[in-house]
């Protein structure tokens, strides 16, 4: 929890542990760069994960430089990072990498991370009901309050990470203990971590890293000035060697984090800590004037695969302007195609890229003093008949604190439901709703007592029934239409029944899944709507930012909200607590009131249609790249494919492929669509959308042999401009 007030431009602020928020009101620094953002028709958010800015990549190469000094490493020392919204989606990230850094070793240390947790911050929110490590919601991590603690820990058992949260209180002795103890762990074979979440940006050394000599270094919202969700974690090019194939560059992703608003921040709480003379101003500078110096920048200290990605699409999602349904991106030579948008930065906003109402009634007109936070917690009762409202500043933690909440308000029930191809994101509690095998199997121990059902076979009900008979059930959690999976319709009513008829009976919590499909992005207001009468916790993130602000929120019952404070109170404020942000929170005030304002419902209701008949009207005849599809309102997904000879040496979601039509929809179809998924704008016109159906038949019309042709195509011709005009797609333009 930051300080009330700062002593300098700069501040060291040493938090304490209680429910506070890890904000401070948004002040003229970050309404400044949203206003110049939103103002200049920046892109803020583009995609997830593959969205390259020149921010992004200063802000990775001033971290690097960052710890460098922090730990007075030698000049020429070079570190990654990963970008999350908190300190807590760093920690989980952490935690991840460690674990999957010594993999090859899991049958001795079986993921065991050890963290010295002086406030107990972290284990609660790991183990909610203190059932121990092996039964915690998120199990193998050994939190220990006191030195003489960890040191026994250390001694029982076998591990791979050791983690040390809060350094900075430390006396001499203890950091002499830590360091001693963190020798013992590495020469086991453990790798170390430092959470320097609260650290002030222009501490020129640490004392902690400089004698831990750290794998990895977590930071946090003290980097934004507290007033922008962030978090990052930090380490070098060998600690991140797992995520460093095209295999497994995303294994860990998320959608906010990168964003530009969180990036400027990241940079103007840097910079002053060098002077005009510092070599970082010459780097900064070249990224600036050089795009190909970007994604070099981008490479050495964010994401290498990223940027091998991008240079084999030739600029294709080099996203320069985003302005309502409309992107522009321009390629590597220096041609501009203007777009239909049909990403929506995965799904977010309700009007679209840079709105000007965004300008006028948010961020101009923003009252720090105002309780947003309580004022929308007033607003989403009455919108979803659920009371209570827990702030986050993701999908991914707000599907969290639902989940944690669950298990507080049914502590003597352990096992959770979840249906495949469920996305709840990738912190180490969310994963549990992502029913994706591969994404998870890195990452354990795991929570155990979670059961996965096919929504799509033909004994789902009779398993679900089975598996709830007992009364054991907790929670069931549910995604009703799923924006990445090899599922293409709803989730069965006849599914949906069951569902209702037990909670009535077994006395389970249903939660659903909103991130994506609430206020009519799936065609009503929420796509539980029609289909669940009664839910107990709801998961909202997407449509509350508005296209400007990471934001979410977990919504409960009451009856939810007092059973969980009665188990654990202390961990329900923090939860309600400490991602308050006022101004996040009337983005989502702003967000909801224009839903009924642009009168999404009834355009949705149109557009939806035009949607419906266009993925309808697709080839899937024997020789077509498409198969099977689907559309719920203005989200619609097809399934690849590569038929004939070709489909035994080209794999439909192979590389070769994804980039294809990655590229096919860019600069034949003119859409804004990445690969299989359709996510359009709601403020899109009727003439928009019918473009890019227009090129949904198009593709489908399209063999493979003919799609790859003309992809050759495209990397032909820009080889020859690029010959012809070498300067042209490297340098800025100034439009």
């Amino acid at each position: 929890m930051p300080p009330n007030a700062h002593p300098g431009p700069h501040p060291a602020p040493h938090p304490s542990p209680g429910p506070g928020s890890h904000f401070l009101p948004a002040g003229p620094r970050t309404l400044g760069i949203l206003s110049e953002l939103i103002g200049n028709e920046q892109p803020i958010f583009a995609m997830p994960s593959w969205f390259v800015t020149t921010e992004s990549a200063q802000a990775g190469h001033l971290i690097s430089e960052f710890v460098r000094e922090l730990g007075a490493r030698p000049p020429g020392t070079v570190f990654r990072s990963f970008f999350a919204n908190s300190r807590y989606e760093a920690l989980h990230g952490a935690v991840k990498l460690l674990r999957h850094r010594a993999a090859a070793t899991a049958a001795a240390h079986r993921g065991r991370v050890l963290v010295l947790d002086p406030d107990g911050t972290l284990a609660r929110r790991a183990d909610p009901l203190g059932e121990g490590p092996e039964r915690a919601l998120v199990p193998g991590l050994v939190a220990c309050a006191t030195l003489r603690e960890l040191s026994a820990a250390l001694s029982a058992a076998a591990l791979c990470g050791l983690v040390v949260r809060r350094p900075e209180l430390l006396d001499a002795e203890g950091l002499a203990d830590i360091v001693r103890l963190a020798a013992t762990a590495r020469a086991a074979g453990a790798r170390i971590a430092v959470d320097l979440c609260d650290i002030d940006p222009a501490r020129p050394a640490d004392e902690a890293v400089t004698a831990l000599r750290p794998d990895l270094v977590v930071l946090g919202e003290s980097l934004t000035g507290y007033e922008v969700p962030f978090g990052a974690f930090t380490g070098s090019h060998d600690m991140f060697a797992p995520w460093s194939t095209p295999q497994t560059a995303f294994l860990h992703s998320n959608t906010y984090g990168g964003n530009t608003a969180a990036m400027r921040a990241v940079i103007g709480r840097l910079l002053p800590r060098w002077d005009g003379h510092a070599p970082v101003h010459r780097e900064l500078a070249a990224a600036a004037d050089d795009r190909q110096r970007t994604l070099d920048l981008y490479a050495r200290h964010v994401n290498p695969m990223t940027v091998r990605m991008h240079r084999k699409l030739r600029g294709a999602l080099n996203v320069v302007r985003a302005k309502g349904s409309r992107l522009t991106v321009r390629l590597d030579s220096g041609r501009s195609l203007e777009l239909v948008d049909g990403l929506c930065g995965a799904g977010l906003g309700v009007a679209g890229h840079s709105p000007a109402d965004a300008l006028s009634d948010v961020v101009r007109s923003h009252d720090p003093a105002r309780d947003h936070v309580g004022e929308l917690e007033r607003v989403l009762a009455a919108e979803t008949g659920l009371p209570r409202t827990f702030p986050a500043v993701s999908g991914a933690s707000a599907v969290e604190t639902a989940f944690t909440l669950a298990r507080l308000a049914r502590p003597d029930r352990r096992r959770i439901i979840v249906f495949r191809h469920n996305y709840g994101g990738k912190t180490l509690v969310s994963l549990l709703a992502t029913a994706a095998d591969r994404t998870r199997a890195p990452f354990g121990p795991l929570y155990e007592d979670i059961r996965y059902i096919d929504p799509f076979t033909p004994h789902a009900v009779d398993e679900f029934r089975a598996q709830t008979a007992d009364g054991e059930v907790a929670l069931v959690w549910i995604e009703l239409v799923h924006g990445s999976s090899d599922a293409y319709a709803p989730i069965p009513a006849h599914l949906l029944e069951a569902v209702t008829e037990g909670r009535a009976e077994q006395g389970y919590l249903v939660g659903v899944d909103e991130v994506l499909t609430s206020y009519y992005r799936c065609g009503t207001r929420f796509a539980h709507h029609g289909r669940l009468p009664s839910v107990d916790l709801l998961s909202l993130s997407k449509a509350l930012s508005y296209g400007c602000f990471p934001t979410g929120a977990a919504l409960v019952s009451e009856a939810v909200y007092e059973a969980a404070r009665t188990a654990h109170p202390q961990l329900v404020a923090e939860l309600r607590g400490q991602h308050a942000h006022g101004l996040g929170a009337h983005f989502a005030l702003h967000a909801i009131a224009q839903v009924d304002a642009l009168g999404l419902g009834d355009r949705v209701q149109t557009l939806s249609e035009v949607v419906r008949s266009g993925l309808a009207a697709m080839d899937t005849g024997p020789g077509s790249v498409v198969g099977r599809r689907f559309s719920e309102g203005l989200l619609g997904r097809f399934e690849p494919r590569v038929p004939g000879p070709l489909g035994r040496f080209v794999d439909p979601q192979g590389e070769l492929m994804t980039y294809a039509l990655i590229l096919w929809w860019i600069t034949r179809a003119r859409a804004f669509v990445v690969y299989d998924v359709f996510l359009l704008p709601l403020n899109a016109t009727e003439r928009e959308i019918r473009h890019v159906m227009r090129g949904a038949r198009l593709l489908s019309r399209t063999g493979p042999l003919r799609l790859l042709a003309q992809v050759a195509r495209f990397h032909l011709g820009e080889r020859l401009r690029q010959a012809l005009n070498p300067t042209s797609g490297t340098r800025r333009s100034t439009t």
